[in-house]
């Protein structure tokens, strides 16, 4: 067990006063927000995309809310869910190496999609603690490099709740945009919510994004697939080195965790 941290009173002090000045700092939330340590939006204007409507938010643990709380797939495999996340408490959040926190001054709701625990999961209860996928901040900021290089035809590998996707649409300069997705159940249940918000042409590839994304012709390849931000690099890489008729590729936090740019070849 780690060793309890115990404040002074003026340390208690210190941190109160500093959470009531951030509550009183907040900012709207927009797709031009900056990540910094210290992020703290008005609630009310963090808006975000809830592909089942009529949702009952709630903050219980995913295995504990009750019917109109959740909605799942037909196997049972993924629980997609609306948390509620009260006025005041943090969230984590980061940008590169750094890592930071976020709050609003307003409950807030985050759409996220959990998976249901495998037979070799030691955890307890039928689904997984935290979240396969949601919409917080942290995740927002974090695909935004990726979506501003779209162009022409872009790849979106990984459909999770369909951020990204749609995002990647909207943008002038994309052409088409080709879908690449594991996982057939999650396609056949998510993809009809998320297509009514779509703009561009959509081709849909069901199947692993290391066999499929090499045998693809397109101006850039976003690759969203890792269970963790900045752990893929190596795997970016070595997929550019087998994708010929891919100009450029990105990978959830891998330029930013290393500074490096992926060059277009």
């Amino acid at each position: 067990m780690a060793p309890r941290i115990q404040l002074t009173a003026a340390q208690q002090q210190a941190l109160l006063a500093r959470h009531r000045d951030r509550m009183r700092s907040c900012e709207p939330w927009s797709a031009a927000i900056k990540w910094k340590p210290e992020l703290n939006v008005q609630g009310s204007t963090y808006k975000v995309l809830e592909l089942w409507p009529g949702i009952v938010a709630s903050d219980a643990p995913v295995d504990q809310l009750e019917r109109g709380q959740y909605v799942d797939s037909p196997s049972r495999r993924f629980r997609y869910c609306v948390r509620l996340h009260r006025a005041g408490q943090t969230l984590l959040t980061w940008w590169g190496a750094q890592v930071g926190t976020v709050l609003f001054d307003h409950d807030v709701i985050i759409p996220a999609l959990y998976q249901a625990r495998g037979p070799d999961d030691p955890g307890t209860g039928e689904w997984t603690e935290t979240p396969w996928m949601s919409l917080t901040p942290a995740e927002l900021i974090t695909l935004r490099p990726g979506t501003r290089l779209a162009r022409g035809r872009t790849v979106v590998a990984g459909l999770g709740l369909g951020h990204q996707l749609i995002e990647v649409s909207r943008r002038i300069q994309v052409k088409r945009v080709i879908l690449v997705e594991l996982d057939q159940e999650l396609v056949d249940w998510i993809l009809p919510r998320i297509r009514p918000h779509l703009r561009k042409p959509l081709d849909v590839h069901v199947g692993d994004a290391y066999e499929i994304i090499p045998t693809l012709r397109a101006d850039v390849a976003l690759i969203d697939i890792f269970p963790g931000y900045g752990d893929g690099f190596a795997r970016v890489a070595e997929l550019a080195r087998r994708s010929p008729s891919i100009k450029k590729f990105w990978g959830w936090g891998t330029s930013e965790m290393t500074g490096l740019a992926q060059p277009d070849r």
